[in-house]
């Protein structure tokens, strides 16, 4: 008993070419773990914003505020301290590695730290 191959009708052609061209179109099982993430990331991202909306942080520094200032503010021993700290790291820096751009440009880069955070908390 021999078998023979049947030749796809047109309109079985149709399809099976309908069929090729719309798998094109589905996406990898790395782009939806992709798609999947990401959603779940701006979900977390809004949830974040709407839950905190609504909160009231209080100032956990006010009753000690002229302490503070008083030790760390502009001026102090302590900033001095900071500084001549991060001087020496910078030099040890620049000295075991021969880069000094990097060493120069961490000191700096520290220097701005030191000064923008000492703003945010208001000293």
């Amino acid at each position: 008993m021999t078998t023979k191959t049947q030749q796809p009708n047109a309109q079985q052609s149709e399809v099976n070419e309908e069929i090729l061209r719309l798998a094109k179109h589905i996406p990898s099982d790395s782009t939806i773990f992709i798609m999947r993430c990401t959603f779940l990331f701006i979900i977390c991202i809004v949830a974040t914003l709407l839950l905190s909306w609504d909160v009231h942080a209080i100032d956990i520094f006010a009753p000690a505020k002229n302490e503070i200032v008083d030790t760390v503010g502009t001026g102090s021993t302590a900033q001095f301290a900071i500084l001549v700290a991060g001087l020496c790291v910078g030099a040890l820096t620049g000295f075991l590695t021969r880069d000094w751009g990097k060493a120069i440009g961490g000191f700096i880069v520290g220097i701005i730290f030191i000064n923008v955070g000492l703003k945010v908390v208001g000293l």
